[in-house]
Order: structure tokens, then C-alpha cells, then sequence
């Protein structure tokens, strides 16, 4: 960004600390509180609150944060789309589930009316791609997961079943949340979509994933499947994941199917946001 004192807000913000952002950005530590000041001034607000030497964002602190971070994800793109224009590839994300099961048909009906792209896809959990849209490493995410809705704008992408799967060959029967305590829970990584919905899920019935019997973590639905295949314990997953596996079947429990939407999303007021928002609804009109 040209404007050096929201570079500088911009770290102090990510570093939630005076010392440390002079140390990243080279600077002195009353150098950063200078334009801090100055900002404060501009504005008229303040932007940063104490407790003691803990440091946090006032309301008008956390608007201006959000700004910030979308006027450095445009300048960054903008720069790219300068120095290259036509030639920049679509940048995707997508979380595993629909990175897996959904992107492939929509990206083949995309091709068929938008010949020789050149796309990039990244497959990750809901929160790194968060980090990855705020970074601008890419466009726009479908994701599973849980986001803010003051920093992101989103298109429905789909709606899907959440369910309790188990191998083909368990003898689990119909069965309640209860029930389903006493088996090896097979989890996503923290920070995943996937995890997220099963916790919130969860504590509808003061539940967490701790009560279960015991617990294996992988950050992999294909190690996450075939561990559940291999009968080493149950998983919660998306129909859509479970649909085409052979060896897995879906456990009729109390409470679920769950229903839950996957949602495309892009940084809100990008000035790219119209090109974002028809990208997502071509993208939707596909699956």
C-alpha cells in the first residue's frame, strides 16, 4: 500500500503490539506510535484500547482493520492485473469436501464456456483460506466452515447433509448422540470446516468432541475415510463424501441428517467484488 501509516496500522494490528510491529517493519517503536497518533487524528476516533499492557481494537479500530486488509488484498491484485493483463490465472480455494466432490463438475461445465483458463486450485481447511483471501494468494473459496460475514461476501453454493458414518461392516445400528459416545471418534484438524460443524453440532446437547470414547486427528478426509473404512471408529461427514465410498455407510442417529450450506466467498467491498460476485454465480449455476 502507498500510504505508509495504514501499512504500519495494518501490523500493529496483526501483531497486537507496538514493540513488535517497529521490530517487523524496521522501525522505532515511537515512530510507530507517531503515526498511530496521526491516524487517530485523521479519523478523529481512537482506534487502539488498553488494559494495562494489553492491547486491543476499539469498534472503530476493527472498521478500519477490515479496510485495510481489503484495500491491500485490491492493491496487490490490482499491481498483478498491471503488469499482467489477461494473462493472470484464476486463483480458487476450496475446502476438502467440495474441493473434492463438487469443484471437479463445476470447473468441467465452466470449461466448456470459458476455454483455457489458466486456474489455480488450493485445498485447504477453512481457516487458512481465510488467511490466503486476506493475504490475496487467491480470488475467491468455497468453503464448509464458518465465516465472518462483515469481512467476507458469499454466494450459496450448496446445501449439503451432515452425517455419522461408520464401515460397511460395523454393527451400528439406529442409535443416539449417547450411543455414539462410546465408539473412537475420527476428526478433523482444528481449524477445519469440518470440525467446526460437528463441535457447534455437538454442544446443542453439551457435548464436545472429548466425550467420545477417544479421539484420532488427521488433517485429511481421504486418511479421515479410510480410517472409518478400515473400522478403526466413526467420522461425521458430508454426503456428498460418503455418497461414492464403497465400505462406508451412514449411521441413522438421532438429530442428523444436519443440513449445511458451502458457501463461495471474496473479500467484501473488493473493488473486484463484481467480477467476484459473477464468477461465484456462474460457478453456482453449474453444480
Amino acid at each position: 500500500m502507498q500510504d505508509l501509516k495504514m501499512e504500519t496500522f495494518l501490523s500493529v494490528c496483526e501483531h497486537q503490539n507496538f514493540t513488535k510491529a517497529a521490530d517487523a517493519l524496521g522501525l522505532t517503536q515511537p515512530a510507530v506510535s507517531r503515526q498511530m497518533k496521526s491516524l487517530e487524528t485523521h479519523y478523529g476516533v481512537s482506534l487502539f484500547q488498553f488494559e494495562g499492557k494489553k492491547m486491543s481494537l476499539t469498534t472503530a479500530g476493527e472498521m478500519l482493520y477490515r479496510y485495510a486488509r481489503t484495500a491491500r488484498s485490491d492493491e496487490r491484485n490490482l499491481q498483478k492485473k498491471l503488469k499482467e493483463p489477461g494473462h493472470r490465472p484464476l486463483r480458487l480455494g476450496a475446502t476438502p469436501t467440495p474441493g473434492e466432490f463438487m469443484l471437479p463438475k463445476v470447473l468441467a461445465g465452466y470449461l466448456k464456456t470459458h476455454p483455457n483458463p489458466n486456474i489455480l486450485l488450493t485445498i485447504q481447511n477453512t481457516s487458512a483460506l481465510l488467511t490466503r483471501l486476506d493475504q490475496d494468494e487467491i480470488d475467491l473459496a468455497v468453503v464448509e466452515g464458518n465465516f465472518s460475514k462483515q469481512d467476507y461476501a458469499h454466494l450459496l453454493f450448496s446445501r449439503q447433509n451432515f452425517v455419522p458414518v461408520c464401515a460397511e461392516n460395523l454393527p451400528l445400528a439406529s442409535s443416539s448422540i449417547e450411543e455414539l459416545l462410546r465408539h473412537t471418534l475420527i476428526i478433523r484438524e482444528p481449524g477445519s470446516g469440518n470440525r467446526e460443524i460437528l463441535e457447534h453440532s455437538l454442544s446443542r446437547h453439551n457435548l464436545s468432541p472429548a466425550d467420545f470414547a477417544a479421539l484420532i486427528e488427521t488433517n485429511d478426509i481421504k486418511v479421515q475415510k479410510a480410517l472409518t473404512r478400515h473400522g478403526c471408529g466413526i467420522a461425521f461427514l458430508f454426503e456428498a463424501a460418503v455418497s461414492s465410498e464403497e465400505g462406508l455407510r451412514i449411521i441413522p442417529a438421532e438429530g442428523f441428517p444436519l443440513q449445511h450450506t458451502c458457501n463461495i466467498i471474496w473479500r467484501r467491498e473488493s473493488i473486484f467484488q463484481e467480477e467476484y460476485a459473477a464468477l461465484a454465480h456462474t460457478f453456482a449455476q453449474y453444480l
